[in-house]
């Protein structure tokens, strides 16, 4: 038997070819399975088997050992991929596994929904959030909260049937895949609720067992064929994240169902934002003043400034569309001190032009008030600016001591110390309660509009105002009343001792150059 081939004056054994050839298919096999360490395995050892079962058929034919160099290649190839299959899948499952809870993370929710969409399958998924978790990380610490995470997956998962699976998107924002079945508000609104947990001592700072107060809310979204491109985990999970946040604006509500309408408002929100950035970045903001008159003799006060937004094509955007959704995020800040810093200095001139004692009024928003450095902030643009502070008044309103109390109480006596002056815009509206008014660090009480319009006809209307004048002037407050457009309105304000006016009676918001006018008469 002819155990050699012959290529040219070479004299190459049979079995040196098998070795060759059973060596590139090893090359072969673990080519595929780094490719795909799934179905490469399977085709690698298919074709593994067969390569086996062909060298061994030859082994019992020809009675000879030649081919075994192939066998043998064959066998360490068949390790090999295994190996390598087994640390790809290692691998894989690390990378589609939240370290703390053991679950899902982010990377497995987008590689599952991917999968249910491209089959064409209804689902449902549902946001949840832990409530103040934030709060119990900063207090106990990092470990405490690792551990308060594994106790809220485990009470999720308690809801779980066969087919649904939990994912922990990012720091206590978790997400629940539901398959078709029973439904899941059901199921949700037996985890919903308030629950305590043991912190155990080892776990936090204190080195004391700690009861935690865990409370969840959640967002559904309903997903049902027919599909679209549009439709991705992504856009799926950001119309779950919609409904939380509506869940945050509804105390009563922990669960909340996704609707177009959410969608439309989240849409706007997003609209605003960006107008606002493009609006501060590219200086299209620009403000009027509001003339404030003494009710009795209509002796000039001063003026409140009232932002405007002018786009390049002449159109005027409605600060009642942007300053809402600023509102909404940290955008209303850097409003503010847009607005506090080109305020000052352009009517820093107008008071140089008299001898007397004008007020520039600023609103000022009450997530800005209550922030840590607002204060230092003004101070800091007061004295760059060079504006005397006694010509300063800020106005807030009631929702600012909704925020924090004692934030916002500490830094309006850091700027009461300095000469600025505080008023306590539109009140009527909030929920400031008489005995929490009475100690407020106030100079100035402004009734808002929407009192005044109905004081010509309703007699609890006139009794009311009349009360808050009353009430002010108690507080060593003066009172101001916005919003006056008619005779009779202005007539009630004298006769009830109101201090000073502003509206469209005796002066519209004007230009600076207006100002400048009114000044010089």
């Amino acid at each position: 038997m002819n155990n050699t081939y012959h290529i040219g004056n070479f004299i190459i054994p049979t079995s040196s070819i098998s070795g060759i050839i059973s060596g590139i298919n090893a090359l072969l096999f673990i080519f595929l399975v780094f490719i795909d360490y799934k179905k490469g395995l399977i085709i690698s050892s298919i074709l593994l088997l067969l390569s086996f079962f062909n060298l061994v058929f030859g082994i019992v034919k020809s009675q000879s050992l030649s081919s075994l160099p192939g066998f043998i290649t064959n066998i360490v190839s068949f390790v090999t991929i295994f190996t390598i299959h087994f640390f790809y899948k290692r691998i894989s499952i690390s990378n589609l596994t939240d370290y703390v809870t053991g679950y899902g993370n982010r990377r497995s929710y987008v590689q599952d929904i991917e999968n249910n969409l491209f089959s064409r399958k209804s689902f449902t998924i549902a946001c949840i959030e832990v409530e103040e978790f934030k709060h119990i990380n900063d207090i106990y610490g990092i470990k405490s909260g690792d551990y308060l995470l594994k106790k809220i997956a485990e009470r999720i998962s308690s809801i779980l049937e066969k087919n649904d699976k939990i994912y922990r998107i990012t720091g206590s924002t978790f997400i629940i895949f539901f398959a078709p079945g029973h439904s899941p508000e059901e199921r949700l609104k037996t985890i919903i609720k308030s629950e305590t947990i043991i912190i155990p001592s080892e776990t936090n700072s204190t080195k004391t067992d700690n009861t935690c107060h865990v409370t969840l809310r959640a967002g559904i979204v309903y997903s049902n064929p027919p599909y679209n491109s549009n439709i991705t985990p992504t856009s799926i999970l950001n119309q779950a994240e919609t409904a939380l946040f509506a869940t945050r604006k509804n105390t009563e509500n922990k669960i909340c169902i996704y609707n177009e309408t959410m969608q439309n408002d989240e849409i706007k929100q997003r609209e605003a934002e960006y107008l606002i950035k493009e609006a501060l970045d590219k200086n299209y903001f620009y403000q009027v003043y509001q003339p404030q008159y003494t009710t009795s003799e209509k002796k000039l006060r001063g003026f409140e400034t009232l932002i405007r937004c002018a786009m390049p094509d002449g159109s005027i955007i409605s600060p009642g569309f942007l300053i809402p959704a600023a509102e909404k995020s940290n955008l209303i800040i850097s409003i503010d001190d847009y607005v506090l810093r080109k305020a000052m200095t352009e009517f820093k001139p107008m008071l140089e032009k008299t001898n007397e004692k004008l007020m520039l009024s600023i609103n000022v928003s009450a997530k800005n008030i209550s922030s840590a450095d607002f204060a230092n902030r003004i101070l800091k643009m007061i004295e760059e600016i060079k504006f005397p502070p006694e010509n300063l008044e800020l106005e807030i309103t009631e929702y600012s001591f909704a925020e924090s109390v004692k934030l916002t109480i500490e830094n309006i006596n850091q700027l009461r110390s300095f000469g600025i002056e505080i008023a306590l815009d539109d009140f009527g509206t909030g929920y400031t309660s008489i005995k929490q008014m009475m100690t407020l660090p106030i100079n100035l009480l402004k009734i808002d509009k929407c009192l005044i319009d109905d004081v010509e006809e309703n007699q609890s209307i006139r009794d009311i105002v009349d009360s808050i004048i009353y009430m002010g002037h108690v507080m060593n407050c003066e009172v101001i009343c916005e919003g006056v457009e008619k005779e009779n309105q202005l007539n009630f304000l004298k006769e009830h001792k109101c201090d000073f006016i502003q509206g469209f009676i005796w002066g519209k918001p004007i230009s600076l150059n207006e100002v400048e006018q009114l000044i010089s008469k």
